[in-house]
């Protein structure tokens, strides 16, 4: 069995999602050209899970006054928990593609989607 997915793709790159089981959660793979931010949003019961499979990444987050930094990369690839309530960005700080996979603890639904902006 054949299933096509979906490639959205705008200015900053693309993004595919791939795996969407409910109750368990969906799989994203993402890319982003060089110097692209992507996120500045937090969620109120949605987790994230980000990990780099190639380029070199600064993932920001904040709560209140607190901020996070993690710099990361494909070539000693780890995952980075995005925590309820924390406000998350991701930016591409190498020379070439960033190429990411996410796993969210819940399948995106666009009429709930528990994503509010907020910068970093």
């Amino acid at each position: 069995m054949n299933q096509k997915l979906e490639i959205k793709q705008d200015e900053r790159g693309k993004l595919i999602e791939i795996f969407k089981i409910p109750g368990t959660g969906q799989i994203i793979y993402s890319t982003s050209k060089p110097g692209v931010i992507r996120g500045n949003h937090y969620h109120t019961r949605k987790k994230e899970r980000f990990l780099v499979i190639e380029g070199k990444a600064k993932i920001s987050l904040r709560k209140n006054n607190e901020i996070k930094e993690y710099y990361v990369s494909g070539d000693t690839p780890e995952i980075i928990d995005m925590p309820i309530n924390w406000t998350h960005n991701i930016k591409n700080i190498g020379q070439n593609e960033l190429k990411l996979l996410i796993w969210m603890d819940e399948v995106f639904n666009p009429d709930d989607p528990d994503t509010y902006a907020e910068q970093v």
